[in-house]
């Protein structure tokens, strides 16, 4: 890592955090550095332990944990609602290492959702033809309507370079979404304008949006759940 980019990324660490619940979460490129798990089976059984493997691809397809007494309880993620690592000092240094890819990314990335975020949480989520993943929710305090998942293996944006630092890249270009437990379906930065009304369009207040941005993806969401939602009740 070259010197300004350090440099950087130390002023980013301690500025002072601005509470943003808002954003999405930035997706882990590879499991959790973490041992303290649960798993909610779907069931409602409830399971905490030592989280000793796990078997990824495109998701988490299977899931062994090993629980207080000992036992270790192998899972498909057919049977899993949902996976949570404990997000430990560890896990947060994970997250900004991967974070600072680029100044443009580095600065993006909201630390005080990931200084709250208490659990790395894997969702079930149900991709075309029926196949079921686990995959990280990167929405995990406002997902009452939509979950928003890593898109694994997904293209990001190119990275632009000036000397010996990158200016911008590494950024997220697609998203896995799933609307009131619909089928995933992809939301993709090219076309957000067009997935944005087919998304929105019965809440009033978006729909006056006339260039939504795909960065304002997770405050869309957040203002969705938070002042749209309640047309369904009355």
């Amino acid at each position: 890592m070259n010197k300004i980019l350090f440099v950087l990324i130390i002023y980013w660490v301690l500025s002072p955090i601005q509470v943003n619940s808002q954003s999405l979460l930035p997706p882990l490129e590879e499991m959790p550095f973490s041992k303290d798990a649960y798993i909610l089976l779907k069931d409602g059984t409830r399971i905490n332990g030592e989280l000793v493997n796990t078997s990824s691809g495109r998701g988490v397809s299977r899931v062994v944990l090993k629980d207080e007494s000992g036992i270790k309880h192998s899972y498909k993620a057919d049977n899993i609602f949902e996976l949570g690592i404990f997000s430990n000092g560890l896990v947060k240094a994970q997250y900004f290492n991967e974070s600072s890819a680029s100044i443009k990314a580095l600065f993006r990335t909201d630390r005080s959702a990931i200084q709250q975020n208490d659990y790395v949480v894997f969702r079930n989520a149900q991709l075309k033809g029926g196949k079921e993943l686990l995959l990280q929710l990167l929405n995990p305090h406002f997902d009452e309507h939509f979950q928003v998942f890593h898109a694994v293996n997904a293209r990001k944006t190119t990275s632009l370079h000036k000397g010996m630092v990158t200016i911008s890249g590494e950024m997220q270009r697609v998203y896995l979404v799933s609307k009131d437990g619909s089928e995933i379906f992809k939301v993709k930065k090219g076309t957000y304008k067009k997935a944005f009304k087919k998304m929105f369009s019965d809440c009033d207040a978006l729909k006056e949006i006339k260039r939504p941005k795909f960065k304002d993806f997770g405050q869309h969401i957040f203002y969705y759940s938070n002042s749209c939602s309640h047309y369904f009740y009355n």
